[in-house]
Order: C-alpha cells, then structure tokens, then sequence
C-alpha cells in the first residue's frame, strides 16, 4: 500500500498519490506533474520514486508540532 503524498512515475510521468481507495483491491488518485488529475489508478501502474532526502530538512530540524508547552491558558 502506497502512503499519501508519496512520488510515483505513472506512464512515464512523475505525480504524487493525493488520495487511495482501500476498498477490494486498492487504487489510487494521482496528480502528475503538469496538474490533471488521474482517479483510480491501480498500484500494479505506479512505480514508487526513491527520495533521496535531499528536498526535506533532517528531521531533528523540522518543527514537532507540538509547540511547546503551553502555561495558563485562556480562563
């Protein structure tokens, strides 16, 4: 099963997984590179890009989330 927001060549083309369908067998709806949208796609058509992580921060640089502690608050 193939992550949101994971890189795939489809046909030659490099798109992104923006949304799957789990139900029976699964299937996947991609956006290529130049903006259409390919709905239902099967995952025997998409060839996962390796990232090399180059184009994301180490992960000890990216923001947690969290936002630290948080003191008082609203009353």
């Amino acid at each position: 099963m193939l992550r949101l927001g994971t890189r795939v060549r489809f046909a030659g083309q490099e798109a992104l997984v923006v949304a799957r369908t789990l139900a029976g067998e699964p299937t996947y709806d991609i956006r290529l590179a130049d903006g259409r949208l390919i709905k239902y796609a099967a995952e025997s058509d998409l060839e996962p890009i390796e990232e090399d992580g180059s184009d994301s921060p180490p992960a000890a640089a990216r923001p947690s989330g969290s936002g630290g502690p948080t003191t008082g608050g609203m009353q």
